[in-house]
């Protein structure tokens, strides 16, 4: 949906939530969830535990919500960073474009290179270059030096 927000034309099927969650917390959070929510894997809490997320469907509608711990700086960071935005009927916090650049790339799907390539050209004239940059190369502290460097790349296709 932060995608949507930030200007693509492109729809979703599933949602991408992040929650700040303390490892402490891990089982309270997931029984609230598997209350409110149907889930996707037969052990939820063991499997949240393995991964740091949890695949769920929405009762009502069908639809498809993945649940991910926020345990990394960078994704505690984009939290607070994120505003609040209207979607619809409803309102939520969204990343910045410029966060929402680092997730894609961190995934490094075909579809999410496509969507960092159209945000950075829709949004070129507005994104905070120098934030991307420094907060992409810090993620070579985790072996991920391909982050910032196809960053570098794909900023250097748009200038101009």
């Amino acid at each position: 949906i932060a995608n949507i927000i930030h200007g693509s034309g492109r729809t979703t099927e599933d949602i991408d939530l992040v929650i700040h969650l303390e490892l402490e917390d891990f089982e309270n959070t997931i029984n609230i969830l598997i209350n409110e929510f149907i889930p996707l894997k037969e052990n939820p809490l063991h499997f949240f535990r393995s991964y740091f997320v949890l695949p769920l469907k929405h009762k009502t509608y069908g639809t498809r919500i993945d649940v991910s711990a926020a345990l990394s700086e960078f994704e505690r960071k984009a939290i607070q960073r994120s505003t609040r935005k209207s979607f619809g009927i409803s309102e939520a916090n969204f990343c910045t474009p410029e966060d929402l650049i680092l997730f894609k790339l961190v995934a490094h799907r075909d579809q999410d290179i496509i969507d960092v390539r159209e945000l950075i050209n829709r949004l070129k004239d507005s994104i905070d270059q120098n934030y991307l940059l420094t907060t992409a190369k810090l993620f070579g502290e985790i072996d991920r030096q391909d982050i910032y460097e196809f960053l570098i790349h794909i900023l250097g296709e748009n200038k101009g």
